[in-house]
């Protein structure tokens, strides 16, 4: 079959080509995946104040493992002098859910007493990724000189977060006294 010692220029190759599979399946499937505890370190989240306004923005920069359920939470608080301002000064609050460019979703805060809360949901729909990427707005209250935006995610169904603290240091998520670790806070802090 092989004569003067040409077997070498069929081995070699095949070995490259079965070597080079073998190692890309290990590449692909020893890859670390993100799990929803872990999502908030690959989420970025920003903050500006300008003219009397709040922009702010956040988006993971990987998708986590499993299933998208759920619903999340962006909370605002504003302060002047270090003092909390109310919730019901804000005016013009708007959310919006972002996909490569295009809002998919649109929602208005509630005015709490300390401040802002934004709910929005946290799934996937045919080719729709809801709460990967959005954004949020409001005219701050006259005298804001200060701001802080807080992120809650979710990776579980509930019922709401039932609660009114923008800061959502202690969440309360009615009928789910029997699960723990199923979500996580992020913030940012803006100023003049």
């Amino acid at each position: 079959m092989f004569k003067n010692g040409n077997a070498w220029m069929v081995i070699i190759p095949g070995f490259l080509m079965i070597s080079l599979f073998i190692g890309g399946w290990f590449y692909v499937t020893e890859e670390d995946t993100i799990q929803h505890e872990d999502l908030g370190d690959y989420t970025q989240i920003n903050a500006n104040m300008d003219n009397g306004g709040l922009s702010a923005g956040w988006n993971w920069t990987a998708l986590p493992e499993g299933e998208l359920i759920g619903e999340d939470y962006i909370g605002i608080i504003a302060y002047e002098n270090g003092e909390i301002l109310s919730g019901d000064e804000f005016d013009q609050r708007q959310l919006e859910l972002r996909q490569d460019g295009e809002v998919i979703y649109e929602g208005e805060g509630t005015a709490v007493e300390d401040g802002l809360i934004f709910e929005f949901p946290n799934r996937m729909e045919e080719n729709d990724v809801y709460g990967y990427e959005g954004a949020v707005s409001a005219q701050l209250p006259d005298g804001a000189d200060e701001v802080d935006v807080y992120y809650l995610h979710t990776w579980m169904n509930h019922a709401g977060q039932g609660g009114e603290d923008p800061s959502f240091s202690d969440p309360p998520f009615p009928g789910m006294d029997d699960h723990e670790n199923f979500w996580w806070v992020i913030s940012e802090t803006a100023s003049d």
